[in-house]
């Protein structure tokens, strides 16, 4: 339905299951369930399990100029980076999966 790769779909999965988000059987009585509440899960969580632990922005970067103005805003852009990787992660951990199939049915 969502016309995801396979391959992709898989990996996904895997993420998910080794998050514990998720659990799959094989078999006539197998398929995906939630090993928790939709109540439990934030999207935080889901994000944690596809990203792994990386940050979401690039925060280094091959300036070939030296000196004081290319290293401040090096470090400023990377400090705007961080707050905002910051900000939506702390927006993503308010919302859980049951609100977000809340919203879905409105």
């Amino acid at each position: 339905m969502l016309n995801i790769p396979k391959p992709t779909l898989v990996k996904i999965l895997q993420n998910l299951s080794i998050a514990g988000i998720i659990e799959t059987k094989e078999g006539k009585q197998g398929g995906i369930r939630l090993i928790k509440k939709p109540s439990q899960i934030t999207v935080l969580d889901i994000l944690n399990a596809m990203e792994s632990g990386r940050p979401l922005f690039q925060t280094t970067f091959n300036i070939m100029a030296e000196g004081k103005r290319p290293n401040n805003a090096q470090k400023s852009i990377s400090s705007l980076l961080d707050n905002a990787e910051r900000n939506m992660r702390t927006t993503l951990n308010q919302r859980t999966i049951e609100e977000v199939l809340l919203e879905m049915d409105n």
